[in-house]
């Protein structure tokens, strides 16, 4: 048992220390609005951006493909009004998310991480809290949506890659029970500090 642990602490060094492995760090802003399909029913973002922050690993399986998943925190705000006295809920609702995005990464360059690319894939969303005037109201809303990404970026230095993304929001963030459904999209535009880059010797 010890021998099989230490074959796989070790394996793990080797996959992290390897050219093809990189992580990091993610700062930058996202832009959204709400939506919604149902004319009685109106849903507006509060200021439309928001600070986020988090991290991401990146893998590259030939000189050109690869995948990087990045893990976020994210806040958005809306506000809801219904033309019609149907939905007991109403108001300014915040919204605090962990968000995991596993994109395919396309790397356009001769070499990888050095240069233009292109990604898509999907977000997953978990809503780990929701406010309204400082009361939890979380079990009005989904606490898991669903989306899509397709965005590019370009290492500017030699550890830093600047990224723009676009989003939809596939599933509805609020309960709606007339078969109306709710959802964010918008763009995502971020700093990517290569760590590993940044302390390697090369």
């Amino acid at each position: 048992m010890k021998k099989l642990l230490t074959f796989v602490i070790l394996l793990t060094i080797n996959i992290i220390n390897a050219q093809e492995f990189s992580y990091g760090v993610v700062f930058g802003n996202s832009f959204y609005e709400a939506g919604n399909n149902n004319g009685t029913d109106s849903f507006q973002a509060i200021n439309n951006s928001n600070f986020y922050l988090g991290v991401y690993g990146e893998y590259n399986f030939t000189e050109k493909i690869g995948i990087k998943t990045e893990i976020n925190l994210n806040k958005k705000g809306v506000s809801y009004q219904a033309t019609r006295d149907v939905f007991n809920i109403k108001g300014e609702f915040e919204f605090k998310y962990l968000e995991i995005a596993p994109n395919f990464k396309y790397d356009f360059g001769q070499e990888y991480r050095k240069g233009f690319y292109m990604l898509a894939g999907p977000k997953l969303s978990f809503m780990t809290s929701a406010t309204s005037d400082g009361e939890d109201v979380k079990d009005s809303f989904e606490t898991f949506n669903v989306g899509a990404q397709l965005g590019f970026g370009y290492r500017v230095f030699k550890y830093v890659d600047l990224q723009t993304k676009l989003e939809y929001d596939i599933s509805p963030f609020f309960k709606l029970d007339n078969g109306h459904k709710s959802n964010f999209f918008g763009a995502v535009v971020s700093a990517n500090i290569d760590l590993a880059k940044l302390f390697s010797n090369e």
